[in-house]
């Protein structure tokens, strides 16, 4: 798992707080060139004063299943981190909703949600592909602004790159209705 040039430029360019905290999903690598080392490193070079990372592996800071909700011994995390980041893990894992709601739930309120999934090609990579539309439904759902968001050809296929910016005041993680349906649907409880 890497962290490519231009996920990291768009990490550089956000305005963290000095000292800034943050956690991500996979024990990431930084990949290419110069700047091929532990993404920790990269991190603690630009201020990082709490790093975490969370992986079913055994190699990251904390060991954990990401298709299940934050466990005991890790829920003193949640709330804890100005930037979260999914920089190739999520599309691994089969619980889509439990991932984007454990990223929301590790975030401080006001706080970064930095991602790069694939959206084309990438075959037998991972289990799922995702669209902009997503990407929309998961910010308006969850009163994200969309700092940036970018389609980037690799030679694989195509990825999905963005920055969510939180709301400033802590909500509980909400899954979205599609919202191009979302006026029109109405679902009804199970009697």
């Amino acid at each position: 798992m890497g962290i490519l040039r231009e996920p990291a430029q768009f990490i550089k360019e956000l305005k963290l707080p000095e000292g800034f905290s943050v956690c991500e999903l996979g024990n990431q690598f930084m990949a290419g060139g110069e700047l091929d080392r532990p993404a920790k490193d990269f991190y603690y070079l630009f201020g990082c004063q709490r790093y975490v990372s969370l992986d079913g592996n055994g190699q990251g800071t904390n060991t954990i299943d990401l298709n299940l909700p934050i466990h005991f011994g890790t829920k003193a995390l949640l709330g804890q981190f100005d930037l979260v980041t999914d920089f190739g893990t999520g599309e691994h894992i089969f619980n889509q909703a439990q991932v984007w709601q454990t990223m929301h739930d590790l975030c401080k309120p006001g706080g970064y949600i930095a991602f790069d999934r694939p959206s084309q090609g990438y075959s037998k990579h991972c289990f799922y592909l995702i669209t902009a539309g997503l990407i929309h439904d998961l910010a308006l759902a969850n009163g994200y602004a969309i700092v940036r968001l970018e389609n980037q050809k690799t030679p694989r296929g195509q990825l999905l790159r963005g920055i969510f910016r939180t709301p400033r005041h802590a909500l509980p993680f909400q899954h979205p209705q599609q919202g191009k349906y979302q006026s029109t649907l109405r679902l009804k409880g199970i009697a």
